[in-house]
């Protein structure tokens, strides 16, 4: 009897035991813990699908339901790209016509699809034993309940890592297919089309480290004038943004209406430094509040994230660590607010602790401090609790 690959069996079972642990806990916290009167209901008829839709969840229950519209100076839901709305609204008549179980079971598939693509990359970066404690750790994290809910996460996960993984093997039409649908899933799927090319740069015999070096151009410009059409097939990445630009610039007349947009929630740049600064204030001012404990843990996510990115430089390369980077400064530059959200999608990261994981107290360490702080957040998001 064929062997089943343990590139499938490690992120199924890294799926099966926190979706097992997230959605118990969810049910076991609704049903014990008081919730606030006067809150949306995703689901009159299930109380486990409005569970997993909430917050911003109802944007993208709208987009699928009535399509996009756009107030200026007002919460508009052009904030979100379209790719996954869309997804729900074409794919509900298939799966029973319901647009949140929809969502749902597009958003666990896509985690599932997502573990398996990182564990490969991985596997390909580092070796196996490093691929399953990655999985593990990125599945128990504390907020990785988000990809079990009505949010892009799990799609735009899946789309990224995917993307690097053919990327790294050199495949650049099916990576540029991915980006495309990244760049379409979320604003920073654009960066998908650098990282791309950067790694096309790198197998090109580009390198940084050879900046001033004459044979390192000779040689580079040589493969472009051999390989010109690969750069070609890359440069389709942005195209998932630019349809989407152009679909706000047709209906409404704005084509950056999801940046402008923004402001009605309260994101006005300052700047990351800025915002740390004031969150570190904050906290050390001993000023006890609503809002305290969201802070602490978004601005110390932020810290470590940040603290990571020199060590993903060592281990993996500049590409990676330069897209950490602005995936954590773009959001970071207005509020930490949710941060500890956005960090799930930075896979490089998630493979750095996978990597220092070869030390069992490491491991260990982590993956129990995500897990009880993962029951912990679920237990508040469910109850409608802002946590991210």
């Amino acid at each position: 009897m064929k062997r089943i690959p343990a590139w499938l069996t490690i992120p199924l079972l890294a799926f099966t035991l926190s979706r097992l642990l997230i959605f118990g806990m969810g049910i076991l916290a609704d049903t014990m813990l008081p919730t606030e009167e006067g809150h949306w209901i995703a689901d009159k008829e299930s109380p486990f699908l409005s569970m997993w839709t909430k917050w911003d969840s109802q944007y993208y229950v709208d987009i699928a339901t009535d399509g996009y519209w756009y107030r200026p100076g007002q919460q508009s839901n052009v904030a979100f790209f379209p790719l996954y709305p869309m997804a729900m609204r074409v794919l509900a008549p298939a799966l029973g016509g319901n647009l949140i179980r929809t969502g749902l079971l597009l958003a666990n598939a896509a985690f599932l699809g997502a573990l398996i693509f990182l564990y490969l990359l991985t596997e390909l970066e580092l070796d196996s034993a490093s691929a399953g404690r990655t999985v593990f750790l990125l599945a128990f994290f504390p907020t990785s309940f988000f990809f079990s809910s009505v949010y892009t996460e799990s799609f735009f996960l899946l789309l990224s890592v995917g993307t690097m993984y053919f990327a790294r093997k050199h495949l650049w039409f099916p990576a540029a297919i991915l980006g495309m649908l990244t760049a379409a899933t979320r604003n920073l799927g654009i960066l998908l089309w650098a990282l791309v090319l950067w790694e096309w740069l790198r197998a090109n015999g580009w390198s940084l480290g050879k900046l001033f070096s004459r044979e390192m151009w000779r040689g580079f410009f040589g493969n472009l004038r051999q390989h010109w059409v690969e750069v070609l097939v890359i440069s389709v990445i942005p195209l998932g943004m630019i349809a989407y630009i152009l679909f706000l610039q047709q209906n409404f007349g704005r084509p950056l209406a999801f940046i402008e947009t923004q402001a009605a929630w309260g994101r006005q740049n300052v700047g990351p430094v800025a915002v740390i600064v004031k969150g570190l204030t904050t906290l050390v001012s001993g000023e006890v509040n609503k809002g305290w404990l969201t802070l602490l843990w978004n601005t110390s996510t932020l810290l470590f994230f940040l603290a990571l990115v020199p060590f993903v430089w060592i281990r993996f390369g500049e590409g990676y660590a330069i897209y950490v980077l602005i995936q954590l400064l773009v959001p970071s530059a207005s509020a930490t607010g949710s941060i500890i959200r956005y960090v799930l999608t930075q896979f490089p990261s998630f493979m750095l602790l996978g990597w220092w994981g070869r030390n069992e107290n490491v491991n260990r360490a982590l993956l129990t401090s995500f897990t009880i702080l993962l029951g912990v957040f679920v237990a508040l998001f469910v109850n409608w609790i802002f946590v991210a």
